[in-house]
């Protein structure tokens, strides 16, 4: 089981914060669509908007560019490995295919997790009400 908690955005497994309105800087924050740019300056938060690999405070992120501009996320945390989905698309890379846990943001998501019979655990990100 993966903690996911919601406070103006996911917070995941304490680490990181995903789908939020504002950054938080007590977090390593996870944009939902690609930045206009790479950042080269610092900002005061860690921030992820750009494709690519990551390390940040140990934590290991791969960041893939899906349909749309959507980001989605591979994370290696201590002892498991989350992907954090919103582009079906990516589904069929096989970086993305070998996690325990897939956060994901959509139902089709669920249908193509199923269709391509990938194992591990899912939950939807939704906001309960």
């Amino acid at each position: 089981m993966i903690n996911v908690a919601h406070k103006d955005g996911f917070i995941i497994d304490h680490k990181l914060f995903y789908g939020y309105t504002q950054p938080n800087k007590k977090y390593i924050n996870l944009a939902q669509i690609m930045g206009e740019d790479m950042r080269y300056e610092k900002l005061d938060y860690p921030l992820v908007d750009y494709p690519g690999e990551y390390d940040i405070n140990g934590i290991g992120i791969q960041c893939f560019l899906g349909a749309d501009q959507k980001l989605n996320y591979i994370i290696e945390l201590p002892s498991k490995k989350v992907g954090i989905i919103q582009s079906p698309d990516v589904l069929e890379l096989d970086e993305v295919g070998n996690v325990n846990f897939r956060l994901y943001t959509e139902d089709k998501i669920l249908n193509k997790i199923d269709q391509l019979e990938l194992e591990g655990e899912r939950q939807k990100l939704e906001i309960a009400e």
